[in-house]
């Protein structure tokens, strides 16, 4: 053979070499798993939320199996927790404690928590940990299921968006493969179906990683733990949150009417994220005044009068309204106490109380809330605007054009006001203003009437013709006031009819003037469903009725309905 043809043979051994080895790497390098990107676990999951609350430790630990399953095991856990007891001096409060458990110890992760403090991010408190549950409750668990974890402990208080800004990028730069865990109970001391209501918006926030509203809106007890958790989630691009358990101590101890806590277990991963339901909520009370005896025995403190009904009731809704029968004033309020005095006139201090509550609309439909004069109209209006309360309509004809608009997931609930209390005025005005509203498909219209004759336990026919108008122009609710009373209820086209709330505060001391109407519920796509809770006042002082003397009123007011039967309680489900 010529020794060029060798050489032609060699070249193409050479070549089909080479054309074989390339093939082999880029059949491995194919079958490499996809290196992780700097910060991110293997699994994709960057935190979890689960209970502190004991009833349910069971559960909590089958949770932290679950993911145990599913990630690397962390090097170190940030274990975010309320401040309980509002221990100590820092609104963030960490520990270099080593903690006992059993079978063992956990230890701090110390370069981290010295960072935390050096920037004066957190406080080094020990003392504060000390029965703080929300801590020392899920220890257990991490250690069984991360025995090598190291613990960053965090117990905040209410943080600002700033301060809690500060602290997850601290964490971020110092720890950004940690595992957060989120130590959060969920709902408060409500009822079970009002618990539910009121979970069903947190649930919402979470799935939209809406750091804004789990901070000031959501009903639980660290609104701040889990506006980090969202945080967390959003620098770790993990947008789907997976709801994986949810309980409700009044469903598991059979009692619907006791104070209730809920839980939530889940995670957020990666995926796509997941959609929050449209929907919108609303919780509606009735006649509410801080004149004569009320502020004769509250003036000092209005809080005070809700001390047994707490701050939480309406804090879970999209919509949280009350009728507003007076006027604030900036002028010295020099008014008689007897009854026949019908001129309410409230000081600037009522926004303490209105904040306490968590009301965000105000109906100013009605024929007190011009007792300060136009003035207090507008005062009124000042004021409760600075916090956040959106007022609506007022006590004259043209004053039904002033709408109050609140938004849920993809729907907005538009609330109309009209007061026929004072002569010459008319139903007929609203209906250009509902039927204007209701082109909109993303509308949902409760329409609150300030009408009726006082302390008539029945509709007049007045009413029911104004409440049939406004309807077939395209209201979805109408829920009113001005009685005193609680009123009877009627379906019409599909729609409910609530003629009277009675008083919610108020200093009529007879017992149908003292017994009133919460009415709660959630617009959806699909139609309406909604409840309502009894209350009645003792002292002026309003609490939720239970058992019995709540069943009675409820029995009478839901006959024009028919009730699905829940675990957590009846509900009217009104379909579209």
């Amino acid at each position: 053979m010529k020794k060029s043809t060798w050489y032609l043979l060699a070249v193409v051994i050479i070549i089909v070499l080479l054309l074989a080895f390339i093939t082999l790497r880029l059949k491995n390098t194919n079958q490499q798993p996809e290196r992780e990107s700097s910060g991110a676990q293997s699994t994709q999951i960057s935190g979890i939320v689960v209970p502190h609350h004991d009833l349910v430790k069971d559960l909590r630990a089958q949770l932290f199996k679950e993911v145990a399953k599913q990630i690397k095991p962390p090097q170190t856990i940030i274990l975010v927790s309320p401040n309980h007891y509002d221990a100590g001096r820092g609104q963030i409060q960490t520990t270099r404690k080593v903690w006992s458990v059993l079978g063992g110890t956990i230890s701090p992760e110390n370069h981290i928590i010295d960072a935390l403090v050096a920037k004066n991010i957190a406080t080094d408190e020990p003392l504060s940990f000390t029965d703080e549950h929300g801590i020392y409750n899920i220890l257990g668990d991490i250690h069984r299921n991360f025995p090598e974890a190291h613990i960053v402990p965090l117990i905040l208080k209410q943080l600002s968006p700033d301060t809690l800004d500060a602290l997850h990028n601290e964490l971020l730069e110092a720890c950004a493969d940690c595992l957060l865990v989120a130590s959060v109970d969920f709902s408060h001391y409500q009822p079970a179906l009002l618990a539910d209501l009121h979970d069903e918006r947190t649930l919402r926030f979470l799935q939209n990683i809406d750091t804004k509203n789990l901070l000031t809106e959501a009903e639980v007890d660290s609104g701040s733990s889990l506006s980090l958790l969202a945080r967390w989630a959003q620098s770790h691009n993990t947008k789907k949150f997976s709801l994986w358990k949810r309980t409700n101590s009044g469903v598991m101890y059979e009692d619907s009417d006791m104070e209730t806590t809920t839980h939530m277990f889940g995670w957020y991963e990666s995926g796509a994220q997941t959609p929050a339901k449209k929907e919108v909520s609303f919780t509606i009370a009735g006649d509410t005044m801080f004149a004569r005896y009320v502020d004769a025995v509250y003036g000092k403190n209005f809080i005070d009068a809700f001390s047994v009904f707490g701050e939480r009731v309406f804090w879970g809704a999209d919509a949280r309204i009350i009728n507003l029968e007076g006027s604030i004033t900036k002028e010295p309020i020099k008014e008689k106490l007897a009854n026949d005095n019908v001129n309410f006139k409230f000081p600037p201090s009522i926004t303490k109380v209105l904040s306490f509550l968590h009301i965000n609309g105000a109906s100013q439909a009605n024929n007190h809330s011009d007792n300060a004069g136009d003035e207090g109209i507008t005062t009124t209006r000042d004021f409760l605007g600075e916090i956040g309360v959106s007022t609506f309509s007022g006590p004259h004809q043209n004053d039904v054009l002033r709408v109050a608009y609140f938004k849920g997931e993809g729907l907005t609930l538009a609330v109309v006001g009209i007061n026929l209390t004072y002569p010459k005025q008319i139903p007929d005005v609203a209906v250009p203003v509902i039927s204007e509203i209701a082109k909109d498909p993303s509308m949902r219209i409760v329409v609150i009437p300030h009408w009726g004759i006082e302390y008539a336990t029945k509709h007049s026919l007045a009413q029911e013709q104004a409440a049939h108008m406004w309807i077939d122009a395209g209201a979805d609710m109408v829920v009113g006031a001005h009685p005193h009373v609680i009123q009877d209820t009627e379906l019409y086209q599909g729609v409910p009819i609530i003629y009277s709330l009675g008083n919610f505060l108020f200093d009529q001391i007879d017992p149908t003037t003292q017994t009133g109407l919460i009415v709660t519920g959630t617009f959806t796509q699909d139609g309406l469903s909604w409840f309502a809770f009894p209350i009645r006042s003792e002292h002026f002082k309003p609490r939720l009725l239970v058992g019995a003397e709540k069943q009675i009123i409820l029995n009478s007011l839901y006959i024009p309905f028919k009730q699905t039967s829940t675990e957590y309680g009846d509900i009217i489900n009104l379909l579209k």
